[in-house]
């Protein structure tokens, strides 16, 4: 390999301008794998907030939800969203972390980071690998400009093969979870009554963010709506990205029988615990962190029936189908009347097994290292003959 030194420790940057900032997905999955790699690998952490140090690093960039983007909104002035503005400003803000051949991989899983720094390493003559994390369920058609391409899932991973990605350009790698993390010594009716649920109420859990493209936050509330009984239908999650009259929404549509929080990480572990059930209404996913989160906490579990679904969790009564209006609704309503059904649902030892941060640990280290190892094909970088052959 030309212009490279395989002896010595590798070198890798996570980036990720959210971590610090927001809850979502992307953000979890970065913060975790970059405490699983830290005692692992040469790794640094480049992110948008929180406490810094010789390992993490907070770049000045406009943040999404920034003041000054609110005030002034440049991204429209290029047809851009607020998200473009952050990943521009804090690719531009890592240059000078990046010059000098000072790390071999740079990994990011935001796509619009992904594109700035593939085309700032051809502009400025950069030696690293860039490798992209697809989270975000895009067609591959859209991927970013990238060395190599790390799938989450076996659906996605199918897909791109069969548009045209070459399989050595791509590596089916899940995202983990940390089970441990969602641990707590209280007992859900300790908690109950701290969070003033009666002990015989139903509670139906989402943790997901509030919007209707995506996570379909509305289908939960109309679902819930049709249902008798006494049940709770507790909606936790981020506004960020999200759609605030849901909010109203749900209260004209449930009243007091819906509660809309959003806790910090750390507590979310004793919601888990708290609920009967979590129902997650989405019909696409990239992969789904908060259902598996859920259950490897022990906490049944409802998803879409669908190929990504069911090899997410492999529990045929974990099925329904999320686009038949009453579906949900109807399956809910049995579990709340049958609660001896519950635990038929439960899916906490396969789900640890597969996506345990511990047992992937091995699996990502050596991802970084055929990344790292990729052959450079001229100035500026390794060659992009995946996105060639896609969009050339």
């Amino acid at each position: 390999m030309k212009g490279k030194d395989l002896k010595r420790p590798m070198r890798i940057a996570l980036a990720c301008p959210g971590v610090g900032l927001v809850q979502r997905g992307y953000e979890r999955t970065f913060r975790d794998l970059f405490n699983l790699m830290e005692g692992e690998l040469d790794i640094t952490l480049f992110k948008g907030g929180g406490k810094t140090g010789d390992r993490e690093r907070v770049p000045v960039f406009l943040p999404r939800n920034g003041r000054f983007l609110k005030l002034f909104p440049v991204h429209k002035l290029a047809g851009r969203t607020p998200i473009h503005a952050e990943c521009m400003t804090f690719a531009v803000a890592m240059l000078p972390y990046l010059r000098d051949g000072r790390f071999d991989v740079v990994h990011c899983i935001d796509p619009p980071l992904a594109r700035i720094l593939y085309k700032l390493r051809r502009l400025l003559g950069m030696n690293f690998s860039l490798l992209f994390t697809h989270g975000s369920g895009m067609p591959s058609s859209a991927y970013p400009p990238a060395d190599h391409i790390q799938e989450v899932a076996a659906v996605t991973h199918e897909e791109a093969v069969q548009a045209g990605i070459p399989a050595r350009a791509l590596t089916l790698l899940p995202v983990g979870i940390n089970p441990r993390q969602f641990e707590t010594p209280r007992t859900r009716g300790d908690l109950r009554r701290e969070y003033g649920v009666p002990e015989d109420t139903f509670v139906v859990l989402s943790v997901a963010a509030l919007n209707r493209s995506h996570k379909r936050t509305h289908h939960l509330v109309d679902e819930a709506a049709r249902m008798q009984g006494r049940f709770l239908l507790w909606l936790d999650g981020s506004m960020d990205q999200g759609d605030p009259d849901l909010v109203e929404y749900a209260k004209s549509q449930l009243g007091d029988r819906c509660r809309i929080t959003q806790v910090p990480s750390g507590k979310v572990g004793e919601l888990y615990r708290m609920a009967d059930v979590m129902a997650h209404a989405a019909i696409v996913e990239a992969f789904g962190l908060s259902i598996v989160e859920a259950a490897s906490a022990g906490l049944p579990v409802v998803v879409h029936d669908a190929p990504h679904f069911r090899w997410l969790l492999p529990n045929p009564q974990a099925w329904v189908d999320m686009a038949s209006p009453g579906a949900l609704a109807d399956r809910l309503s049995f579990l709340m009347a049958h609660p001896e059904s519950l635990p038929g649902l439960r899916c906490r030892e396969q789900v640890t097994q597969r996506f345990s941060w511990d047992n992937l640990r091995g699996e990502y280290k050596a991802l970084y290292e055929r990344v790292w190892a990729l052959p450079r094909t001229g100035p500026g970088g390794p060659g992009r003959n995946y996105y060639r052959q896609l969009h050339e």
